[in-house]
């Protein structure tokens, strides 16, 4: 499998049942609009969901696509939950579009082309949060960001290059890069940053216990494993004590999954959450949207994102 190729073996993996399909998402009153923006001469475009009675101030949430999708498809497979999050919380929701559908992470071994070809994603970024400050007025203080895949590999750049520029981070089917895998510059001025992951345990994508991370013929290196991703993260936030473990409620009898969360946490310091969804697989749990398997019904992720990344304080 080439290098172009292996994005579009995310999308093909996760709607290997022709993406069974969505249930009704409720009604927006909204806008929903894609836009376009020259950034350092390249031409980049995003999906944005504006609420119709958006307050000043309000935070601003971006959700980063898998590789091979794009904002639209990740609006989509999302079940339009943040969308109506958003009208319910007055919250701005930017969906962006990838480089020929690929981000720029942080593993040293993607083939991916826009890791390839070290494209510019965080100018990108930078020239969507000015926009939507000159635009909507957003609380620059309250930025947050949600990917998926490939999509949670560039949080996880955000995490480690940016800190300041975020008060949040979730990610979803992604654990940190190995060290040996890291291509990333970590500030030398790290900030506590609150930081949510769900991961499946089956993904046979994104090992939960850690490892290479394949997709069909192609490698893209070594990743932690789950917890290590996240106590990563703790030790980053100063926290010292044990994380403690939670079985979430099971809903649907026929259900195989379960769902375990974990949580680092101090007074004081931003939180870290790991949901270890036992018997997931590599797709994003919602109500909206049925990937056709390995899909548990104990967790809808945007909600519980948004619920996370509601109780973070504005960056200082």
């Amino acid at each position: 499998m080439n290098a172009q190729r292996v994005g579009f073996a995310v999308m093909a993996f996760a709607c290997a049942a022709a993406c069974v399909g969505a249930s009704a998402a409720a009604a927006q009153s909204g806008t929903i609009a894609r836009r376009a923006m020259s950034v350092k001469g390249m031409d980049r475009t995003y999906v944005q969901y504006v609420p119709r009675n958006l307050k000043p101030n309000s935070p601003l949430l971006f959700v980063f696509h898998g590789s091979g999708g794009d904002g639209q498809g990740m609006r989509e497979i999302t079940g339009e939950e943040f969308d109506t999050l958003a009208d319910a919380n007055s919250f701005i929701v930017v969906y962006p579009d990838g480089f020929q559908t690929t981000w720029n992470d942080c593993r040293k071994g993607s083939p991916q082309p826009a890791r390839q070809m070290n494209i510019d994603d965080k100018s990108f970024i930078d020239a969507m949060i000015e926009k939507q400050a000159a635009d909507n007025r957003i609380d620059k203080k309250r930025i947050f960001a949600a990917g998926w895949s490939n999509g949670g590999q560039l949080t996880y750049r955000l995490a480690l290059e940016r800190p300041e520029q975020f008060a949040g981070i979730a990610s979803i089917s992604a654990s940190r890069p190995t060290d040996e895998n890291l291509a990333c510059t970590p500030t030398d001025k790290p900030m506590p940053m609150a930081v949510m992951i769900i991961n499946g345990t089956a993904d046979p994508i994104n090992p939960f216990n850690g490892g290479m991370v394949r997709i069909g013929f192609s490698s893209l290196g070594t990743v932690l494993s789950s917890r290590e991703t996240g106590q990563y993260f703790a030790r980053l936030n100063g926290i010292t004590a044990q994380p403690v473990t939670t079985r979430l409620p099971h809903r649907v009898p026929s259900d195989p999954t379960s769902v375990d969360r974990i949580t680092w946490s101090e007074p004081g310091k931003p939180p870290v959450v790991l949901y270890g969804v036992n018997g997931g697989s590599h797709v994003v749990p919602n109500r909206n949207f049925d990937f056709g398997g390995g899909q548990t019904r104990d967790l809808d992720a945007p909600v519980v994102i948004w619920d996370f990344f509601s109780k973070v304080p504005a960056r200082e």
